[in-house]
């Protein structure tokens, strides 16, 4: 039987490691609840599109980017995995699968009144992050009182507390960089002093409507388009600006943002669009920042980058790998992660990643197990292999985070033989069941054996069903 994955590892496992693997401990982990309705869509949630590309040299010919990864672990075989419940790579939540999400919004139950929706939401509780967990407890407590309003509603009960303390978080942000202003030269205080007044006015405007009410984006837009003559100091008020306050990281902008009765869109002609908001876009804000996604470990911008310096550069010595690995981690995770390298997030945003990645492994080794007792060899002999890779990406990427997996190697040829033995299994009964005995030649090629020709027809098979996700 050909092996998926091992294939690689010689390539990726090219370099001597000499790391001293520490185990981390375990945190409980909690799968997600079950689909809704048993409603089944085929939809995965990838951190980016990537297609094979090509591009061509100065001499003409043509240079393909490959992902062998991507069509070795497909969409598919991730989607399985969020099915069985996972802690994200890169944080404590639990991932939820974009199909649940989907099954909301298809049953269509997050629009009606509150007492449905929160039943709906409230198996997805340990999936939320901070800010959404909060909004998720005040709206339950409040459906508790009005159990026939719908969840905009009762946002609508803490808007104008909401609203006060927002203005002086934003307020005390301004205030910072009105002062950080002073040291400008005359002309550019005015200008930013004309911006930040102008801001002001918005915030303290009383019931303003959402199309005039102050906006954290557009005004980061316009301090960075202002020409100052001191870069540093601009560089500055633009890191004070960042932290205006925004729905990922505050309750108070969640609840002012969200009771709004429509947000306002600008379209492909210049003009204003307003669409409504509902229930139900409130109630999937709550749950698709842990939406999970694949992040590439080591980023895509650098490989891409290595690409383009062996192109321009005909003496470039350095390896280009084509062996592009993922993890699962959260929608709100990898936006943050972005192009960042492993270990300078690790430094810079989370500093328990370590603990977060251990425990993410631990919880596909328990999946492995679980898939190899219930007699699924094939899948779990691939998720063997990911898991391998996983421990050799990290430690080819990393000086911080070392994977501990155990004994769980040793098991793997076990593991492999069950898997060849439920081939040849399946093949005798599709045998039997065509009418052709297994009565061949002991000259005969491996090409012709009964296990390469149901190998041939597992392939086949596949690629009729990926061909749904390449579209």
């Amino acid at each position: 039987m050909q092996i998926l994955g091992l294939n690689f590892r010689d390539k990726i496992n090219n370099i001597q490691f000499n790391k001293q693997v520490k185990p981390v401990s375990v945190q409980a982990f909690k799968a997600p609840p079950p689909p809704i309705n048993n409603l089944n869509t085929d939809v995965f949630q990838k951190s980016t599109n990537l297609v094979n590309t090509k591009q061509v040299s100065f001499s003409g010919a043509e240079i393909f980017m490959t992902h062998k990864f991507e069509t070795t672990f497909t969409k598919q075989f991730f989607k399985k995995l969020l099915r069985e419940g996972l802690p994200d790579a890169y944080s404590e939540i639990n991932l939820i699968p974009l199909e649940h999400i989907d099954e909301l919004k298809q049953l269509k139950v997050l629009n009606k009144k509150s007492s449905v929706a929160i039943k709906a939401l409230k198996p997805y509780k340990d999936s939320m992050f901070s800010i959404e967990k909060q909004v998720f407890l005040i709206l339950e407590n409040l459906a508790k009182k009005h159990p026939d309003l719908t969840l905009q509603d009762l946002l609508k009960f803490k808007y104008a507390q909401a609203e006060k303390s927002l203005i002086k978080q934003q307020s005390n942000v301004l205030n910072k960089i009105n002062m950080m202003a002073r040291s400008l030269p005359k002309k550019e205080f005015h200008q930013m002093r004309e911006l930040i007044q102008t801001s002001f006015n918005r915030i303290f405007e009383p019931n303003p409507l959402p199309e005039e009410r102050f906006g954290r984006k557009d005004f980061l837009r316009k301090l960075k388009g202002m020409k100052l003559s001191n870069n540093d100091l601009k560089t500055k008020m633009l890191e004070v600006a960042e932290k205006l306050p925004q729905s990922g990281d505050s309750v108070n902008a969640f609840i002012v943002k969200y009771a709004q009765p429509y947000k306002i869109r600008t379209g492909k002609d210049g003009s204003q669009l307003k669409l409504r908001r509902d229930s139900e876009e409130l109630g999937i804000r709550l749950l698709e920042e842990s939406v999970g996604t694949d992040d590439h470990i080591y980023p895509k911008t650098r490989y891409y980058a290595e690409e383009q310096a062996k192109l321009n550069d005909d003496d470039y010595i350095g390896e280009i790998d084509d062996f592009r690995v993922t993890i699962l981690t959260s929608k709100k995770i990898n936006n943050k992660k972005n192009d960042t390298l492993i270990d300078d997030f690790s430094k810079k945003e989370e500093p328990k990643i370590a603990q977060y990645i251990q425990n993410h492994i631990n919880r596909l080794i328990e999946i492995e197990e679980k898939w190899e007792n219930t007699g699924k060899y094939d899948d779990a002999e691939k998720l063997a292999d990911y898991i391998l890779v996983l421990r050799d990406e990290f430690a080819k990427r990393s000086n911080l985070i070392s994977i501990d997996i155990g004994d769980f190697e040793q098991k793997i040829p076990q593991l492999r033989q069950k898997a060849a033995t439920q081939v040849e299994k399946k093949v005798a009964k599709r045998l039997k069941k065509t009418g052709h005995a297994d009565n061949t030649h002991k000259n005969e090629s491996d090409e012709n054996s009964p296990i390469e020709s149901f190998n041939k027809i597992k392939k086949r098979k596949r690629h009729k069903h990926a061909s749904r996700f390449e579209q």
